[in-house]
């Protein structure tokens, strides 16, 4: 605890102001997005609004939720590396109960048809077309998906605030200057999420591949991918790690940066570099079983894709997000070089947001009306409003909680060189 007791002293260089313009910047975004959505239902453009809604959050929720998910994984087998940005992860778990919020209040507009959110999903809008999908016409039922969702969604969140309140809670003794105290405190919350956080993650995996199932892939109800899970995971850890070296860098300059060694760098560059593959890997998967089997239901999600300006994402996306960074991250460098890798984060999170556009917007729009109206500002602008209370939501938590876990026993030896 010898670290805790030098910055005890320092404590308050801890906690994020923020700057005032990013802050006012989040707003903007904020109101940007806000605008954007009016726009869309004033040009009669409801569904697409509530498919640009539904992609943009889960996009930032998977930030949230992988972050937790990825602190769990390094408490249940006792890694020290990633210590000194464990309270990073944290504030991007933070965002998961205000997404949760947000996607409580999709599903109830879908299930009282609010603003045209009943015909995001044809199979709720017209119920009859799965009468002959076996399997399907019992699993995809408005009300079980309905009570699915919320489930999942209540189950996840409250396991994230768990990991959170643990780990804020042995600080807080710190903070009050009960130092023997805070030491107790991070032994027993190290031993409790070690022996927890196998069954945390089991959970995680579960609920969030069933989450996917019932909001993204039922958005083409008579296709189906028993991959979707992994993939999804490929995507969300790969992005995950674009976004912490990012913030990681924009820390640099603060006295918790000054913890941030090469060695983080290197190892979410690492852990980047190795989900770019993966992430391929499975996609590739995807193609390929579907393109042998030729089951009509299966190969017209992706035929549907090849037309209209769908074919420009089917070119960006491999480009973008895996063959760019696949080769461009390979020296040692490129994972901690400032300018390389933000760009490199950048590209990749780029490509996967429009992955998940992909996903979700050629099942609600046609692909003639992509570029009516205000086009494909409406995506922008929503995606600008998601991410300015992503920042918002990141820049509440730095400020009310230290941003080093300074009661983990683990961090001096982080801190040191250890793995």
């Amino acid at each position: 605890m010898s670290i805790a007791k030098d910055l005890y002293k320092e404590k308050e260089s801890l906690f994020l102001k923020g700057s005032p313009t990013l802050r006012m910047l989040s707003l903007v975004g904020i109101g940007i997005g806000v605008i954007a959505a009016g726009a869309g239902f004033f040009t009669q453009q409801g569904p697409r609004v509530w498919g640009s809604l539904l992609f943009n959050v889960f996009f930032f929720y998977c930030l949230g939720l992988g972050a937790m998910a990825l602190a769990a994984m390094q408490d249940v087998i006792g890694a020290t590396w990633g210590r000194p940005i464990r309270r990073v992860q944290e504030a991007f778990g933070a965002f998961v109960p205000v997404s949760s919020v947000l996607f409580v209040v999709f599903i109830l507009a879908v299930m009282f048809d609010i603003g045209g959110a009943g015909k995001v999903y044809r199979w709720i809008a017209d119920p009859h077309m799965l009468d002959h999908f076996w399997g399907k016409n019992i699993w995809l039922q408005p009300k079980l998906m309905y009570a699915r969702v919320f489930f999942i969604l209540a189950l996840l969140t409250y396991l994230v605030m768990w990991q959170l309140r643990l780990g804020i809670n042995r600080d807080k003794a710190w903070l009050d200057g009960r130092h023997e105290e805070a030491e107790d405190l991070g032994e027993e919350v190290r031993v409790k999420t070690k022996y927890w956080s196998a069954p945390i993650l089991v959970c995680y995996g579960v609920g969030f591949t069933f989450f996917g199932f019932d909001v993204m892939m039922s958005l083409s109800p008579t296709w189906f991918s028993t991959l979707w899970g992994g993939w999804q995971f490929a995507v969300m850890m790969q992005t995950l790690m674009a976004a912490l070296l990012i913030t990681m860098f924009a820390l640099k300059s603060t006295r918790v940066g000054e913890f941030i060694q090469r060695q983080q760098f290197h190892d979410v560059g690492k852990l980047m570099h190795g989900f770019t593959i993966f992430f391929a890997y499975l996609t590739y998967a995807h193609i390929l079983t579907y393109w042998y089997g030729n089951v009509p239901e299966e190969t017209e999600y992706f035929i549907h894709r090849l037309h209209g300006p769908w074919l420009w994402f089917v070119y960006a996306i491999p480009l973008l997000g895996f063959v760019v960074p696949l080769y461009l991250l390979i020296p040692k460098w490129a994972k901690w070089s400032r300018t390389w890798t933000i760009t490199m984060s950048a590209i990749i999170l780029f490509a996967q947001w429009l992955t998940y556009q992909l996903i979700v917007q050629p099942e609600v729009i046609k692909g003639e009306d992509f570029l009516k109206g205000i086009g494909p500002l409406l995506e922008v602008g929503m995606f600008l409003g998601t991410a300015g209370l992503f920042v918002i939501t990141f820049l509440w938590f730095s400020r009310r909680y230290p941003m080093l876990p300074v009661a983990d026993p683990l961090l001096e030896e982080a801190v040191h060189g250890g793995h």
